[in-house]
């Protein structure tokens, strides 16, 4: 099943008052409908902010494919070293274990299997392979572009930058029309 016999602590981090651990007044044999409940409400809402962390992840790891491919695609077209597009693909490689483990960590502590933990940090990973394609291609096939891409891409950031976090910006319910002007 998905879920183990108990917490190595014998508490399942519910907190709250003192029932959550599993005991009643009866000495812990049986467990109240409100207390199995609570606990599966708790577990539910838990697996919820898993699952967005986990689509989190895999959204982020598709651009780093893409920083990779477009190393790597450099190399192609003689703008990059191999050496390094190496070191691009070492550095993302080597930030991988730390969101990988906070896929699979928080999983662990409601219970899933080991396997299944490391499962579904693999899983979050598994578009940054298929983001180095598509920016390796990229490069290939549109080097000429590159120059305008870049423009588009330092824009859109500029625009992230004062739409959302530049509170002046949106002063007197001309918040998007500063931001639009901000970009143009």
């Amino acid at each position: 099943g998905r879920k183990r016999g108990g917490d190595d602590d014998g508490d399942d981090g519910a907190g709250g008052d003192g029932s959550a651990d599993g005991s009643d007044d009866s000495g812990g044999a049986v467990e109240s409908a409100e207390t199995i409940e609570r606990r599966r409400q708790q577990r539910a809402r838990s697996w919820r902010r898993i699952l967005l962390l986990v689509i989190a992840v895999t959204a982020h790891n598709l651009p780093e494919g893409l920083a990779v491919g477009v190393g790597f695609g450099g190399v192609a077209v003689g703008r990059s070293t191999f050496a390094e597009a190496r070191m691009i693909a070492i550095g993302i490689g080597l930030q991988n274990f730390p969101e990988g483990l906070a896929v699979s960590l928080p999983m662990r502590r409601l219970g899933y299997s080991k396997l299944r933990c490391f499962w579904y940090g693999q899983l979050s990973g598994i578009v940054e392979p298929l983001g180095g394609v598509v920016g390796a291609a990229a490069v290939l096939l549109m080097t000429p572009l590159l120059p305008y891409a870049l423009a588009f891409a330092a824009g859109a950031m500029v625009y992230v930058v004062v739409d959302s976090l530049v509170p002046e910006a949106q002063t007197r319910g001309h918040g998007t029309l500063a931001s639009w002007g901000t970009v143009v």
